[in-house]
């Protein structure tokens, strides 16, 4: 169940800094009516259709009657989705789990009432079954005697049926194994006494790596409850209780393969945060490191956005009054770039990251709104492109040349990518360039190929005329004079000497004539002089924009 971040959170936000990456990108984000105040989304084919959809807990509003409901957005297998259908669960949902609880091959719902402890309310979890086509029908309802502070669902006793897991105020964790058909038994109860007196935020991983899920209950500070692999737990490590620290984040934020804590310290007398990572041991234990640079608070969403296969965090923030979505790119080491930010809605939080169209890349669903959430769809893909040297690389007039375009995935993702070609310079006259398609797409080894052709027009004249000069001299009507000057001088040579001379000048007289006729034509120049042109094609993928050229010549 996740908890919508305080006005306090969004302060703190405000503070840090924002640098673009390069290889982070989200489009701007399509905006989906819900019911009134959303609280928490889910994912998961509900119609069956191979597709990813969404599930939404909307709270309502109960100072006007509003009990709430939950909205139904089926998906187009492309990132976006149908208008929402709302159903009516329970009064004044707080929260929403996904899983197949009666084991039929349909996903479930898990409908969370925090109650109200004011009235006598200790709250629920209520569970709706899927019929596979995207529609609900009402199940067994738990109860605790406890006010609920988060619920997850996993399979502690490993029989492939979901469990639950309750956080209660009371500071104790239920445990209740399902029974494989949306029942479940008797919660157990384990103390969880480190830290905040009125529950805790549970997390499911497997802390000391024995393959069985553990849970932690996080907060100020927290206890991990080791499983024994069949629903059962025994204490392991607490963390000690700090003052103004927060450890909801866990991931294994340094490539080691153990899980970690990050903790975020906000002192209000010195206003700002700072953050302490705690390194997994591998069996439940942690060690502290500091020095880290400063992170954004609040950036609570784990995923690898950047797909460069480090872990990175989302979250939201307010950057210059304007509500946004912040990324911090993990470095693997346990520090974190600055965030980039992107455009979001009046009232946002981040609440799902996943793949929500099949590229592999996280996608981001927010609440932007008291009455709409919001789907970012993950533009990040970094690839490289090389173009093979065109063959031939000499063209005549009508003729075309081609070149391989090579392209390679860099990350995780693979988005499509457009392609464009130019040449220069352009002029009248220039070759033509054109692509066997406008966009590829990457096979499973990462790679995608293209064809850039270029092709030469026809030339209209072999000999070129020089234009009729008005008004001024031509210069090239004088080109006779040295000619006629030449052939003067032969005659009176002819006329001076021997007759055998006389063979030599008829022997010269045709290159005269030839020389005269050249004159007159102009110069002899048959066509312009060959030419170099650069091929450039430009490859883009979101934000991301990488191109290549290659050159040649038409003579």
């Amino acid at each position: 169940m996740l908890r919508k971040p305080s006005a306090v959170t969004l302060l703190v936000l405000l503070a840090s800094g924002c640098a673009v990456s390069s290889t982070v990108g989200f489009k701007p984000p399509q905006n989906y009516p819900v019911g009134t105040n959303p609280r928490a989304v889910v994912k998961a084919d509900f119609n069956a259709d191979g597709d990813m959809d969404l599930a939404v807990a909307n709270y309502g509003d109960p100072a006007v009657s509003d009990d709430g409901n939950i909205s139904i957005l089926l998906g187009n297998g492309d990132g976006t989705f149908r208008s929402a259908t709302n159903f009516v669960g329970v009064k004044n949902c707080t929260g929403l789990l996904e899983a197949d609880f009666d084991n039929d091959g349909k996903s479930d719902l898990a409908l969370i009432r925090g109650g109200d402890p004011a009235v006598n309310d200790s709250g629920d979890v209520t569970i709706f079954f899927g019929n596979g086509d995207g529609t609900f029908h009402k199940g067994h309802t738990v109860t605790t005697g406890r006010n609920f502070i988060s619920v997850v669902a996993a399979d502690f006793n490993l029989d492939q049926r979901p469990d639950l897991a309750i956080s209660q105020t009371d500071n104790s964790v239920g445990v209740l194994v399902g029974n494989g058909d949306g029942t479940f038994q008797a919660p157990v109860a384990y103390a969880t006494p480190t830290g905040n007196l009125d529950g805790k935020s549970l997390k499911v991983l497997d802390f000391n790596q024995d393959g069985i899920k553990d849970l932690a209950a996080l907060d100020a500070g927290g206890d991990i409850l080791l499983g024994n692999g069949d629903g059962t737990f025994h204490p392991g490590p607490s963390i000690p209780r700090e003052l103004f620290t927060s450890f909801q984040l866990t991931g294994d934020f340094n490539g080691d393969g153990k899980v970690d804590l990050l903790a975020t310290h906000c002192n209000p007398f010195n206003p700002g945060c700072g953050e302490q990572l705690l390194l997994g041991n591998g069996d439940g234990t942690f060690t502290g490191v500091t020095g880290l640079s400063l992170l954004v608070y609040g950036a609570y969403t784990p995923g690898d956005f950047n797909g460069d296969g480090k872990l990175d965090l989302a979250g939201t923030a307010q950057v210059n009054g304007n509500p946004s979505v912040v990324v911090c790119l993990g470095n693997g080491d346990g520090t974190f770039q600055a965030a980039a930010t992107f455009p979001a809605g009046p009232d946002v939080f981040a609440t799902l990251a996943d793949d929500l169209n099949g590229d592999k890349a996280p996608d981001l669903v927010i609440i932007n709104s008291p009455t709409s959430i919001g789907v970012l769809l993950n533009t990040g893909t970094d690839f490289s492109i090389f173009a093979s040297a065109p063959t031939p690389s000499i063209l005549s007039h009508g003729q075309s040349s081609s070149s391989t375009l090579t392209l390679s995935l860099l990350n995780g993702f693979d988005n499509p990518v457009s392609l464009s070609c130019a040449l220069t310079p352009a002029q009248a006259g220039s070759p033509t360039c054109s692509l066997s398609s406008n966009s590829v797409t990457f096979d499973s080894a990462g790679k995608a190929s293209a064809t850039v052709t270029v092709t030469a027009g026809a030339v209209a004249a072999a000999v070129r005329v020089p234009p009729a000069r008005h008004g001024g001299p031509n210069l090239f009507a004088l080109g006779w004079l040295p000619v006629a000057g030449f052939a003067f001088m032969g005659i009176r040579l002819s006329c001076s000497r021997p007759r055998k001379g006389k063979g030599n000048f008829l022997g010269v007289a045709p290159v005269v004539a030839g020389l005269i006729l050249l004159a007159g034509c102009g110069g002899g120049s048959s066509g312009p002089p060959p030419a170099n042109y650069a091929v450039t094609i430009t490859a883009i993928s979101g934000l991301t924009q990488h191109s290549t050229a290659v050159t040649l010549t038409v003579q």
